[in-house]
């Protein structure tokens, strides 16, 4: 009876070590950081030849999504001039490119997550990135002819050990898609 008994106690610490193991793999796998990796290019048409060329020396924030409020705000005061029926393209022109300018301004001083560069062909990475949130990507740049360069890219919510992969285009409107 003595030798059932201690058969039953081994085999139930080995079941309770077991199963510990497995929950410790999986808090292991669900903390693993997950990276951000990508490019951020312009479409260009010289001469009538088209060409996708990078934008250099581009000043890229990661942001987690709650940080960008007052950013958004900006984004949505000229989606909502855009939207009206009969708004006067020059007034719409104007009010966005004052909001652009007021968000060029803003962006470095929100807190970011993590800032890099892109390089001379564009790219630029963020490694070790908390997975389970939605991260605001957001390169700035001054430019010589005018409008600053802004560009936003949203990230679906990152994964445990995702290696996302991003393109930023200064092509595309600064205020992204419009969301109702």
């Amino acid at each position: 009876m003595r030798t059932l008994f201690a058969y039953l106690t081994w085999f139930g610490m080995l079941g309770g070590v077991t199963l510990c193991a497995g929950q410790a793999n999986r808090l292991v796998e669900e903390v693993r950081p997950a990276s951000l990796r990508g490019h951020a290019t312009v479409y260009e048409t010289i001469n009538r030849k088209a060409a996708t060329n990078p934008v250099r020396d581009l000043k890229v924030y990661l942001f987690a999504s709650e940080a960008v409020k007052p950013f958004e705000e900006l984004q949505n005061k000229c989606r909502r001039v855009m939207r009206q029926p009969k708004a006067d393209p020059v007034q719409i022109y104007q009010l966005c490119e004052i909001a652009l300018n007021q968000a060029f301004q803003l962006v470095p001083t929100l807190p970011a997550v993590a800032t890099a560069k892109t390089g001379g062909d564009g790219s630029f990475a963020f490694d070790n990135v908390a997975p389970g949130r939605l991260y605001h990507v957001i390169g700035i740049k001054s430019s010589e002819d005018g409008s600053p360069i802004v560009i936003v890219v949203k990230t679906s919510r990152l994964r445990p050990g995702q290696q996302l992969k991003l393109e930023l285009s200064e092509n595309e409107p600064w205020t992204g898609p419009i969301v109702e």
